[in-house]
């Protein structure tokens, strides 16, 4: 078949992020995406992606996406090969995220698309799925870089082509401070904002807005390898990469504010592990984590119904908790009433471990899409106790830990059971109920509680990691030395 052959720049160079510099991987970190963002710096220099055109501005700043300026066409993927001196000249080139040989190699790939192309997605889509091909494969083909317009404090307008580079000492976005330098590009019409940082400044960047900043050491380092292996396994998955970065500063990816509430014990925390991340089995460890288990945690297959992964097959966290069997009602609703020694703790912490909530069963038919609450069964439990599964009204299931704590108004976690029902699988509840409920997040993998409890009580961070993380290895030496 004919392949497209009209485009002038590659959808990589717009989309694309993550970069080695000197053995160094640097991630573009999304800190806002609109219509209109404004910024304020004392000096900020903005120059093209050549970096052969720039502009020195001062003060607050406007950007704007200029209507009608952006041409592309919507395309369908035919087939992808190997980027290289042998490849046809008339593809596109796409780079992604892979795991090879104990190494994160950044793979370069030419895409080939079928010479048929539209102006509207729609119609791509129905072009799509008369040929069978999966609605995945239409793509947006940038033909022409969008403009965008900057307003400076005075009124002056300034105009540059997409990407732009931003580079600024201090730079205010709404109540947040960053520095250094960021990138500014144009995505499905609208502005995209990025940091641009190395990796170990993402991490401790991370560590005071997941754990906090005023923790012991041991635990701020088991932190910094969960993290950073986190961020190393959410690269391979790609997961923005049609947004134009690489991770969102959100808790999605993970929570990230640049320099706020940093410290001189986060920084020691972050060079102590530098490049450590979790390996297991040939690859990246998932290192996925919470803030309060709760007693046990849980496996990843109960939580999110996904592949059984060892390491993230749930472990005990309070050496108590092993003689309760939290699967089972009375045995949840009795570990839940069991006192908890919490000497040490922070306020956070110790409301982590124990909550009380209330909602009206109208509330929760409505959250439900229901007309009213006749009967709640508890249908399944994990083995941190949290609820996976529930059928209200004997017809409306609710599969999914996450699913269950938004059906009740978003509780701290799935653990808990009604109050004067303890024991019962099957609740006929009144006009309110009333929730006793411990622990707080999704119960997988490392519990920031019982780290910091740990680690007060003498455990360094690779034996924290190795109690939530069992089998995993300790990697330095995961960048390809042909990216040094």
């Amino acid at each position: 078949m004919k392949h497209i052959s009209l485009i002038l720049i590659f959808i990589s160079s717009l989309l694309f992020a993550a970069e080695f510099r000197e053995g160094t991987l640097f991630l573009e970190i999304n800190l806002a995406t609109d219509q209109r963002i404004e910024i304020s710096a004392n000096t900020t220099y903005i120059s093209d992606e050549s970096g052969l055109f720039g502009q020195e501005l001062h003060g607050n700043l406007a950007f704007e996406s200029l209507p009608g300026a952006v041409e592309s066409r919507f395309g369908i993927l035919d087939w992808v090969q190997e980027a290289g001196p042998e490849s046809p000249p008339d593809g596109v080139l796409s780079k992604s995220f892979a795991w090879e040989e104990d190494h994160l190699v950044l793979k370069q790939e030419m895409h080939y698309f079928l010479e048929q192309s539209f102006s509207d997605k729609d119609r791509a889509l129905d072009f799509a799925h008369v040929l069978g091909i999966n609605p995945k494969n239409v793509h947006e083909i940038p033909i022409v870089n969008p403009r965008i317009k900057v307003i400076d404090a005075s009124g002056e307008e300034f105009y540059f082509e997409s990407p732009i580079r931003i580079i600024s000492d201090q730079l205010w976005l709404r109540d947040r401070v960053y520095d250094s330098e960021f990138v500014l590009k144009v995505i499905n019409g609208k502005l995209v904002l990025n940091h641009v940082v190395p990796l170990e400044e993402y991490i401790a960047g991370v560590i005071p807005n997941e754990i906090g900043n005023d923790c012991p050491m041991e635990a701020l380092k088991a932190q910094a390898v969960a993290a950073r292996s986190h961020a190393v396994s959410l690269l391979l998955y790609n997961r923005h990469q049609n947004d134009g970065y690489d991770l969102c500063n959100s808790t999605h990816c993970q929570v990230y504010k640049g320099k706020y509430l940093r410290n001189d014990e986060i920084n020691q925390a972050v060079s102590a592990t530098a490049l450590e991340i979790m390996t297991v089995e040939d690859r990246v460890a998932d290192a996925t984590y919470h803030s309060s288990c709760g007693g046990k945690t849980d496996s990843s297959h109960a939580i999110w119904n996904g592949k059984d992964i060892p390491h993230l097959s749930g472990s005990i966290c309070i050496p108590e908790a092993k003689n309760f069997d939290l699967t089972s009602e009375s045995g949840a609703a009795r570990w839940i009433d069991s006192p908890l020694d919490t000497s040490g703790m922070s306020s956070w912490e110790r409301g982590s471990l124990n909550w009380q909530k209330n909602i009206s069963s109208s509330e929760l038919a409505k959250n439900l899409g229901v007309s009213s609450i006749r009967s709640i069964r508890i249908v399944k439990r994990g083995k941190s106790g949290r609820i996976t599964s529930m059928l209200i009204n004997n017809t409306h299931r609710i599969d999914g830990e996450y699913r269950v704590r938004q059906a009740f108004g978003m509780l701290p976690s799935s653990f808990f059971y009604f109050a004067g029902q303890a024991g019962k699988n099957i609740i006929y509840p009144g006009k309110m109920i009333t929730l006793k409920g411990r622990g707080s997040g999704h119960g997988v993998g490392m519990c920031q509680v019982g780290a910091l409890r740990m680690s007060r009580n003498g455990k360094n961070y690779t034996e924290i990691l190795q109690t939530y993380y069992p089998n995993i290895r300790l990697s330095t030496q995961w960048i390809p030395d042909e990216y040094k």
